[in-house]
């Protein structure tokens, strides 16, 4: 009895993520059905009120818009590298902000922030965060309360005038003097009458009130009951693995929803036909999730991930025949390794492209990144 217990643990703690490229039950089956958060068709740029084509959507605290139809209507360029998948609009004062589909991370005049806010893609349409977009390329956001409405305008330069300090400066465009030395690439805070001055800063620069914001935003955008069912599914499927296990579970959930292929709420990804047996077989509403189910499902609805880019998982060791069509990658070497038909042993694998797939190494919670 007990090695039959040992067992099952080793065939729990093994559980792996793959990247659903299959059918059935087991792997992930692509959800045609599209529900935003909340949608809005037009914005105002300056005066004019606009229509747009495709909608600003929001979702988990952020308005998210159509990076090219954006850039069009701001007279903003912007050029797509194929090779690399990365997008970088351009203003006329020499502003570059450069980002890519799937990613945190963006690349403003050469130095790269974490925005917190992930740049995703919808029916082929990449959306970036609306503020992060538009005060890179120095147009302030406003907001017409009775339309419920943006408003961006293209800003200009601030030339400095006798008794002007940075703070005041930094004030009255409220923003901050971090944000706007590092905005315009000061050194100190020393000015010139005469100077210009950038000061649309993003909040990313200052990372002291990107960590306040961030945090905030994240607490107030949880929904209670969304935190709750994630924290069930999370019980349900992870109940009896470590904190990892639980995370990678409640990741895989966020990773479909931010994926154009899946319902975009999380109930709709939870309760899709044939996906998480829990929901199906009505056991999931029964389910009382530990602390750490909860601080797993918090985790992830806040934005970390500790499996970015898995949509599915399920157990090698109960399905042995799907363990062994599955190449697991690790990204820690020049080339691409695979383990093969998970005997342990890592061969090499020609350079290039790695199978967009990902599972467990080796040993168990040995986490693989997918491409």
């Amino acid at each position: 009895m007990k090695l039959i217990q040992r067992l099952t643990r080793i065939a729990i703690l093994a559980l792996a993520l793959v990247l659903a490229l299959g059918t059935g039950a087991a792997f992930a089956s692509a959800n045609s059905a599209n529900s935003t958060n909340s949608t809005i068709s037009a914005l105002y740029i300056a005066d004019m009120k606009v229509e747009l084509n495709q909608n600003l959507w929001t979702i988990g605290g952020w308005t998210y818009a159509p990076v090219k139809e954006l850039a069009d209507l701001m007279r903003w360029t912007l050029e797509y590298d194929g090779e690399s998948g990365r997008t970088t609009i351009r203003n006329d004062l020499g502003d570059a902000l450069a980002f890519k589909a799937g990613s945190s991370d963006v690349a403003l005049n050469g130095r790269t922030y974490d925005i917190g806010g992930t740049v995703r893609l919808k029916d082929g349409v990449t959306y970036a965060p609306l503020r992060v977009v538009a005060e890179s390329m120095h147009a302030s956001v406003g907001w017409k309360d009775q339309e419920k409405i943006a408003v961006l305008r293209q800003e200009a330069l601030y030339t400095v005038a006798a008794g002007d300090t940075l703070w005041r400066i930094a004030e009255a465009h409220d923003t901050t003097a971090t944000a706007l030395k590092v905005r315009n690439g000061l050194s100190s805070e020393a000015l010139a009458v005469g100077q210009q001055l950038k000061v649309v800063a993003p909040t990313f620069l200052d990372p002291d009130v990107t960590e306040q914001k961030s945090s905030a935003a994240a607490a107030e955008a949880i929904d209670p009951a969304e935190l709750t069912l994630l924290a069930k599914l999370v019980e349900a499927e992870a109940g009896s693995e470590p904190y990892a296990g639980k995370l990678a579970v409640a990741s895989v959930v966020m990773n479909r929803l931010h994926n154009d292929r899946y319902p975009d709420t999380l109930r709709g990804v939870i309760y899709a036909p044939g996906q998480f047996s829990p929901a199906g077989n009505g056991s999931l509403e029964r389910e009382t999730p530990s602390k750490d189910s909860l601080k797993a499902a918090k985790a992830a609805l806040s934005g970390e991930n500790n499996v970015p880019g898995a949509l599915s998982f399920f157990n090698p060791q109960l399905e042995p025949a799907k363990a062994k069509r599955l190449k697991a990658i690790k990204k820690n070497r020049p080339s691409c390794v695979r383990l093969a038909n998970g005997s342990g042993k890592y061969v090499e694998r020609e350079r290039g492209r790695c199978p967009a797939l990902c599972r467990f190494g080796a040993s168990a919670f040995d986490w693989v990144n997918c491409l």
